[in-house]
């Protein structure tokens, strides 16, 4: 069993299905338990192994003593005008991580986070400005997902959405996920096969892992990609995705294109708008030029302010930036900032806490 606690018992929420399987056999049950198993923690998302009703007490006491079903606890939760809803869990050694309930008209999103903090340091993101901790593991991904998911099915977004389960998700949290490949990719086989997530309702973003990129390009199965591009330029892009200067975005692109010609799926191209820094028309023409031939979407986003000198442009300026990527032929979409109003930012809610956290220990 690979996916443990401190106290290296199994957690149940990271066991992909032959896993559970040989879990339940090692316990002395049938193997239809497995299936029940399964439907209480994917499905069902329960938070306590008591709650498994039809599993009978002496399973379930073996369960308790044997295994957890799930160590981390939400430590706070921030909602904001539009519903959107941003979880912070601690985790088993006590670091934290983000994750975000986005509520859209025809489903709800999970944006989940593939690591504790950040080490490709881009400096306008709040997880970047925390600094990098460590990699999560499968069960840490898979059950960003759960709680969020349990909390649904309790009601917590009745006021704003009349859907009761997640249906999308995006790898779009803390962290780089490409830098986590293996953990990233097993949550995945969980999330797809197991809480019945399909593949092309699940995308993986990157600043630009090449590698990554390519091992992704080798997988049995095809994955949407998306890329935090944010400049075309190689000067200004080396400033805001410091991974630029290991990683060239002339080689990114080139790889972009062949991925998208590959997998016959579209690459979404993330572009936070910044102003002073990415946001002119040059910037747009730039942009234009160096997508030429790719199979892509574009993405503009409003900049979310943390703590760094960093500015959203006025909106008109987004405006004809996106107007001149349309009139090359681009299709391309302002992102609307869900939850600006509530700490959106991501990595900023656990910025904000470890702040606290570290003021309460000074006094």
């Amino acid at each position: 069993m690979k996916q443990t606690t401190t106290e290296s018992r199994p957690v149940l929420t990271g066991l992909k299905r032959g896993e559970l399987e040989s879990l339940v056999a090692q316990l002395g049950e049938k193997p239809f338990r497995a299936k029940q198993l399964e439907k209480w923690i994917f499905d069902k998302a329960v938070r306590a192994i008591d709650e498994m009703s039809d599993l009978s007490k002496a399973f379930r006491e073996k369960l308790t003593a044997e295994t957890v079903l799930s160590p981390h606890q939400v430590i706070e939760t921030v909602s904001s005008r539009d519903g959107t809803t941003k979880f912070l869990i601690r985790l088993a050694d006590g670091q934290s991580v983000e994750c975000v309930t986005i509520v859209q008209d025809r489903h709800l999103t999970a944006c989940l986070s593939s690591q504790v903090g950040c080490n490709v340091g881009c400096p306008f993101c709040a997880t970047g400005l925390s600094g990098f901790r460590r990699n999560l593991s499968v069960a840490e991904i898979v059950d960003q997902f759960l709680i969020m998911q349990h909390a649904i099915r309790q009601g917590a977004l009745k006021a704003f959405s009349d859907h009761d389960h997640l249906s999308n998700i995006v790898f779009m949290g803390m962290g780089e996920p490409l830098l986590n490949y293996e953990p990233l990719m097993g949550a995945i086989e969980i999330l797809n096969r197991q809480a019945g997530i399909g593949l092309r309702r699940i995308t993986i973003s990157t600043s630009g892992i090449i590698p990554g990129i390519e091992k992704l390009m080798q997988e049995a199965r095809d994955y949407n990609l998306a890329i935090s591009l944010h400049s075309a330029k190689p000067e200004v892009r080396d400033t805001l995705v410091p991974i630029n200067r290991k990683y060239k975005v002339d080689q990114l692109l080139e790889l972009a294109g062949r991925y998208a010609e590959h997998t016959g799926r579209r690459i979404t191209f993330e572009y936070t708008m910044l102003a002073g820094h990415n946001a002119s028309a040059e910037d747009a023409k730039a942009l234009a030029t160096a997508l030429r031939g790719i199979h892509c979407h574009i993405n503009l986003i409003a900049y979310n302010p943390v703590d760094s000198p960093y500015q959203a442009p006025p909106r008109a300026e987004i405006e004809a930036f996106q107007n001149i990527l349309v009139k090359a032929g681009y299709p391309v979409t302002i992102r609307h900032n869900h939850g600006q109003d509530d700490m959106a930012a991501c990595g900023q809610l656990r910025l904000y806490s470890d702040e606290q956290l570290l003021k309460m220990v000074e006094a």
